[in-house]
């Protein structure tokens, strides 16, 4: 049975949170330096288990100024802060337990913490089926591809516009 586990990152144990961030650095497309500070200052964390077994992981963070501006120049697109204060990232499945759509149900319940404000994410522009679960969730994919910096791909942004409900997630600023 496949279950997803969401909550603030202080409802997790140091062992999960550091499994975690070994399943972020798993996916090859973060800067490590900082990594488990940015993710105990996330607003919401997700664990995907499958009975006792982790088997994927994803977050709704508050992405620094630096990071947001490095997307905006890349994708050549906007972010303003009030528009999408949130971004869906850290999003790393198993590749034993990937093509059967078990992203999606990862990512809802952390679209579903942000209630109703805007989120962006970036995704591999050869990962379809992460963009097949964005555009689901609601995103919309925009602006251009650019190079990554940690892999050989291009990324792709994605925008979940807001909607006109009131967030109870607070919007930290990541270290």
């Amino acid at each position: 049975m496949t279950k997803v586990f969401a909550g603030e990152p202080s409802g997790f144990s140091q062992g999960e949170i550091d499994d975690f961030v070994a399943f972020v650095l798993a996916g090859g497309e973060v800067n490590s330096s900082g990594l488990k500070e940015r993710v105990i200052a996330a607003p919401q964390i997700a664990f995907l288990r499958e009975n006792d077994c982790l088997i994927g992981v994803g977050g709704l963070k508050t992405p620094s100024t630096n990071h947001r501006k490095e997307v905006e120049r890349g994708s050549k697109s906007e972010l303003t802060i009030d528009s999408v204060p949130f971004e869906l990232g850290w999003v790393f499945i198993l590749p034993t337990a990937r093509n059967r759509k078990l992203s999606f149900p990862l990512c809802s319940a952390l679209v579903s913490a942000a209630n109703g404000h805007g989120i962006f994410a970036t995704s591999r522009a050869s990962n379809i089926g992460m963009h097949r679960t964005l555009e689901k969730l609601g995103f919309v994919r925009r602006g251009s591809e650019w190079p990554s910096r940690l892999s050989d791909d291009n990324l792709a942004l994605f925008v979940r516009p807001p909607s006109n409900a009131t967030s109870n997630v607070s919007s930290k600023k990541a270290p």
